[in-house]
């Protein structure tokens, strides 16, 4: 919305013509007398004979409006000056059929009525009255819809039939008042309109989050249709997706949702921590194990390279030191097993061994990297501080197997620090 400065228009028409009543109040405007012009002017309109002509409805409008700007005007009734400045104006066109004097003055009386409530829609909303801000903002709209509906057009100003940013307004004051209805009204209107740009990101992020609690599958996945085309670089439409999937518990659909996504975005980061976390789970926090536990590995350990391909922190390859911990340490069981002494056997446990030693290998590579991430944190939250914590007894661990005392010595010594 381009903001104009538009003169109030008080001073158009010579009255003289029109009665003494008429041409006092006249003479009040001109000397700015806004407040005795009021209390004549409503008792002109008392008189059957004098409100069933047209003068005098133009004139409350202009009195009435130009009191909105008056600087003791307190904003509420500033704002109620303007709506019964709007319903005059109206009422001078319904009993003039010539429409003269709206006509001369190319109807801006309409277009300063609908920027003033914009104003005053934002002086309520910076008082935090948000209820007054909605009010003001909505009949800035309706006002604005009139314009357009009738077709006025001003040389100087470009109304649109959405009017992006006083809609988002509207939907904002909507949304701290409480009125959810109406929130949602309003950010439909955008989001029907297919705006884009940063400053609209919530709104079909908060649409998204309404039609997800209300389980509203239609109306969810036409906004996150919409979400994914106009914000193509956001997390947030890929979680919600994924997260309606793991809502049914259909995980073969889960896994397969994941590995379309990573084909889709090969350099997004949470698309597969977040799978690898499922892959986790699934592997390690549940008794029942994968059909196929070998492959699952496999695939958690593929899973997890890309998501440190793209990680910024450290959260992926945390992980990955637990997953390599579990496969060294299932590695080192198995060889434990291993009791014959025929060739085969003997073997198949030196075999297991070595991979087991590699294994390990691996996983201390990850861990170090953990360890240095932590160590250059200036602080640590709990949940980081017993992370490390665990990280830090698992290698450890891994360097006594090893026989590496001096590692396993120094690795102590941080864990009784922290």
């Amino acid at each position: 919305m381009k903001k104009i400065s538009i003169a109030f228009l008080l001073f158009l028409f010579s009255l003289n013509s029109m009665g003494q009543n008429l041409d006092d109040i006249n003479k009040m405007m001109e000397k700015q007398q806004f407040k005795e012009a009021k209390t004549a002017i409503d008792a002109f309109l008392t008189d059957p004979k004098n409100s069933a002509k047209s003068e005098g409805w133009y004139f409350k409008g202009r009195i009435y409006n130009a009191l909105s700007y008056d600087k003791t005007t307190p904003h509420a009734d500033a704002y109620d000056f303007k709506l019964q400045a709007f319903d005059a104006f109206k009422k001078t066109q319904q009993l003039d059929t010539k429409d003269i004097r709206l006509k001369v003055e190319g109807y801006k009386s309409y277009l300063d009525i609908y920027y003033g409530l914009f104003d005053l829609g934002a002086n309520f909303y910076n008082e935090k009255l948000y209820d007054k801000a909605f009010n003001a903002f909505k009949n800035a709209l309706e006002i604005e819809n009139f314009i357009l509906t009738s077709k006025f057009d001003f040389p100087d100003a470009k109304l649109y039939p959405l009017d992006t940013a006083l809609v988002l307004n509207t939907a904002i004051a909507a949304m701290q008042s409480k009125n959810e209805e109406a929130t949602i009204f309003y950010y439909r209107k955008l989001t029907d309109g297919n705006v884009a740009g940063d400053n609209y990101r919530d709104v079909y992020e908060y649409l998204a989050d309404f039609y997800n609690k209300k389980e509203d599958a239609a109306n969810l996945q036409a906004i996150i249709e919409k979400g994914k085309k106009l914000y193509p670089q956001s997390d947030y439409w890929v979680i919600l997706e994924l997260e309606n999937l793991r809502k049914k518990g259909d995980q073969p659909a889960l896994f397969a949702k994941y590995e379309e996504m990573m084909a889709q975005s090969p350099t997004n980061y949470v698309v597969p921590y977040n799978y690898a976390i499922e892959l986790f789970n699934s592997i390690y926090g549940h008794d029942a194990k994968p059909a196929d536990e070998k492959a699952s590995k496999a695939k958690l350990t593929e899973v997890l390279n890309k998501a440190i391909a793209n990680d910024k922190g450290k959260d992926a390859t945390i992980l990955i030191t637990k997953h390599l911990y579990n496969l060294s340490s299932d590695l080192s069981i198995a060889a434990n097993l291993v009791k014959g002494t025929k060739p085969e056997d003997v073997k198949k446990k030196a075999d297991l061994v070595v991979q087991t030693k590699k294994q390990m290998d691996e996983f201390l590579e990850y861990a170090k990297m953990g360890v240095t991430y932590f160590e250059s944190q200036p602080t640590l939250k709990p949940v980081q501080r017993a992370t490390f914590q665990e990280l830090l007894t698992n290698m450890s661990e891994i360097y006594n197997y090893k026989k590496d005392a001096k590692s396993a010595a120094e690795i102590d010594k941080k864990k009784a620090a922290l």
